[in-house]
Formats: C-alpha cells, sequence, structure tokens
C-alpha cells in the first residue's frame, strides 16, 4: 500500500502556469503551420418589414462570424481575444470572407420575427494565424527551463550513495531521480539525458567522482551540460519495525536537495521532503517509498520555483476566485475593497457573473495559499467569510452574513 502523493496532473497545472506567467518571452508569435478547422455554428438575424431573403443573408454572416472567432480563440488566450476585440472587429469579424474557405448550410427555419441556420463552415487557421503575426498580436511563448538533476541515493542496504557521475556507475540513474525526471518531463520540462551528459568531452569527470558537489560544481557541470537549473541533492529509504500483529512494515523515502541556477550557483531554493509507504516487501516498500518522495519533491520545488520566476519577472499570478453570495451587495463591494488592499494583489477583474456569484480573476504576486491566509485575516464586522476550496490557480469563497 502506498501514501497518497500529488499527482503528475497537479504538476502540470503549475508548469503550465510556469510557462503562461513566469518564463514570459516578449517577441512577436512566430509563424506556424496552423491547419484548417471545421466549426458547426448557428447564426441569426431579425426579420425587418417581412424580408426574409436580407435576414437569411445576415443569419448567413452571423454564423461566420462565429467560426472565425472560434478560430481565433482556437490561436490565442481568452484573455488575449477580449483585450484585443476592438482590433480583431476590423482585422477578423468585418471580412469573414477572407478566411472562410467553404461552408454549407446544413437546415434553416424562420419565422414571423427571427431567421435562424445551422451551418458547416471551414475556417483557414493559417491565414487567422499570418494576420494576427502582422498586426502585432502576441502570444505568450512557452519557454520551460532545461533541468539537470544530481540526486545520490541511499538505498536499504547502501552504506554508501550511489551517483551516475561516479567513475564507475554511469548507466545508474537512481529510483527517487528516475521519479522526478518523469513527472517533470511529462509537465513539459527539459531534463539533461544524462547518459549523453557523460559522453561530454569538456567535462573532467573524475574531478566530479563525488557525492556531494559544492554549488559552484554543480553550476560549472549545469553549465557545460546546457542546463538552466540543476537540482542536486540525496535521497535516502529507511524502514521501521513490522506493523503490530502483520508482517507488513512501513518505509520512508526522504530527499534533501536545493536548486541551483546553473552558471551563477545561486542558490534558489533548498527543500526536505519525505514519503511514507507500507509493504510486506523490502525492495518494493523502499521502491515505492523513494519513488513518491520523487514526485513530492519535483511538485515542490515547481511549485516555489513558480513564485520566484514571477517575482524576478514582475509578472504576477492570475488567481481564479468564485466567490459565492453576492447577492448581499454591501457584503460583495467590501469584500472587493479589502481585497484590493491586500499586498501582492494588482488587479482585480470580473470573469463571470451568476445569480449570488462571480468569478473575478485576481493578478497576485505570491502562492494562492497566500493570498488565502491574507483573506481570512480581514476583518468585514458585518460578515464573515469560508475559503472552502484551494487549488494551485483557484480559490473558492462564501460570504457569510454575520
Amino acid at each position: 500500500m502506498r501514501t497518497i502523493v500529488s499527482k503528475t496532473n497537479q504538476l502540470l497545472l503549475v508548469t503550465s502556469f510556469l510557462v503562461l506567467v513566469a518564463m514570459i518571452s516578449n517577441a512577436a508569435w512566430a509563424q506556424q503551420s496552423v491547419e484548417s478547422k471545421t466549426f458547426v455554428v448557428i447564426g441569426s438575424a431579425t426579420v425587418q418589414d417581412a424580408n426574409v431573403s436580407t435576414a437569411r443573408e445576415k443569419a448567413i454572416e452571423d454564423a461566420l462570424v462565429t467560426a472565425v472567432a472560434l478560430m481565433a480563440e482556437e490561436l490565442m488566450e481568452v484573455e488575449a481575444l477580449v483585450e484585443n476585440f476592438p482590433q480583431l472587429n476590423g482585422l477578423l469579424f468585418d471580412q469573414t470572407n477572407k478566411y472562410v474557405k467553404e461552408y454549407k448550410v446544413l437546415t434553416e427555419t424562420a419565422t414571423d420575427r427571427s431567421y435562424r441556420v445551422i451551418m458547416q463552415a471551414t475556417v483557414f487557421g493559417d491565414k487567422i494565424s499570418k494576420q494576427l503575426s502582422n498586426a502585432g498580436i502576441t502570444k505568450t511563448e512557452a519557454v520551460l527551463p532545461s533541468v539537470l538533476l544530481l540526486i545520490a541515493e541511499y538505498n536499504l542496504d547502501d552504506t554508501t550513495p550511489r551517483y551516475w557521475w561516479s567513475q564507475n556507475e554511469e548507466s545508474l540513474e537512481s529510483v527517487a531521480e528516475a521519479a522526478m525526471r518523469a513527472s517533470l518531463k511529462e509537465a513539459g520540462f527539459t531534463i539533461v539525458d544524462h547518459k549523453k551528459a557523460r559522453e561530454e568531452p569538456l567535462v573532467n569527470w573524475r574531478t566530479m567522482d563525488k557525492p556531494d558537489l559544492t554549488d559552484q560544481e554543480v553550476a560549472e557541470l549545469g553549465t557545460q551540460l546546457k542546463a538552466d537549473f540543476v537540482i542536486c541533492g540525496t535521497a535516502a529509504a529507511s524502514t521501521s519495525s513490522n506493523i503490530m500483529g502483520s508482517n507488513m512494515r512501513s518505509f520512508t523515502g526522504t530527499i534533501a536537495a536545493r536548486l541551483i541556477r546553473a552558471g551563477t550557483g545561486e542558490k534558489m531554493l533548498n527543500l526536505m521532503r519525505s514519503a511514507v509507504t507500507v509493504n510486506d516487501d523490502d525492495v518494493t516498500g523502499a521502491r515505492e517509498a523513494l519513488e513518491d518522495v520523487g514526485a513530492l519533491t519535483a511538485q515542490a520545488f515547481a511549485e516555489d520555483l513558480v513564485v520566484l520566476l514571477q517575482q524576478q519577472a514582475g509578472k504576477p499570478s492570475v488567481v481564479e476566485m468564485v466567490v459565492r453570495g453576492t447577492g448581499h451587495l454591501s457584503y460583495y463591494v467590501k469584500f472587493r475593497k479589502a481585497l484590493n488592499t491586500i499586498s501582492g494583489v494588482e488587479g482585480i477583474r470580473v470573469k463571470e457573473i451568476k445569480p449570488n456569484e462571480a468569478t473575478l480573476l485576481v493578478e497576485y504576486t505570491g502562492k494562492t495559499q497566500d493570498l488565502a491566509s491574507a483573506l481570512m485575516l480581514q476583518d468585514f464586522q458585518s460578515f464573515g467569510i469560508n475559503i472552502y476550496e484551494i487549488t494551485q490557480n483557484s480559490i473558492r469563497v462564501e460570504l457569510i452574513p454575520g
């Protein structure tokens, strides 16, 4: 039986967030080969003065605008679509004939007041992409850092750590390091292949044959192997006595590691994490504990690195905040005012409004948990709040009468 650790999907959310707000490229959106796409859309128009023919044409035009808008949404973030909407009207929506390859009316219906059509329209993705690029409407480039992993490992029977950069174990990959590699790679990081790295002629591997490298040695090795960051440290597996009344034993995996910026040797993060598993087999139990702590450590590094890079780039993250109880308008107004005074909050936008509920997009420099903690410290006097869900990039709040 294994302990439940953070899933890869959570790490994917973190690193996707990292791509969007932490490591932004300011260059214009590079031209890409974008395929055409077919959409089924509905168009409608008002029948005026019993002129059904004109209403039909307007309904078709309305459907074509929708199809082009859907293609634009495929190529842009929703926020960029909203921000550039006035410009997009002239570029795309007022001249849909330039971007629609072909269309076919599937069915249509008319009443005394309205005319509606259901259409199938194929839209040129490459033409829209080129127009956006020529207009200087940029798209955030996904640039994830490359990472070199240097994890020396003690398994249950090891008296000395084993590590892949030693003279005698060139092909070794520790269990914990393998788990870290898999999680980070699946999330989109570029992981330096240490097997290929051993072929690098510029590295004096003999001088590197020790489990504990200095920060400067780590930084130099990272530079030579073309890594942006290096995660280095030690992983260990240990066991306790049998669980009473069974053959099962608990196994603990522990990692103590630090994050070093290649080249400069700047120590950016220090972390220690542990994970516990239960098994009746020593080999399996130890391996599972090391795998779990490896995945846990990978997520922890990703989360903290997000905040660091945001701060260095001066870019706030975007936290989606769902607020229930907005039917009490005075509560909601006071809540918005208090939220705007919290240190690190740089802007608030309304994403959606429903009866008794509002969704806000909060630009915040820091961890989502810190924002939630700051909210709990606010004195709203006439009402209280219940924060009933926190994820890496969202908070759900309920306003409660005092």
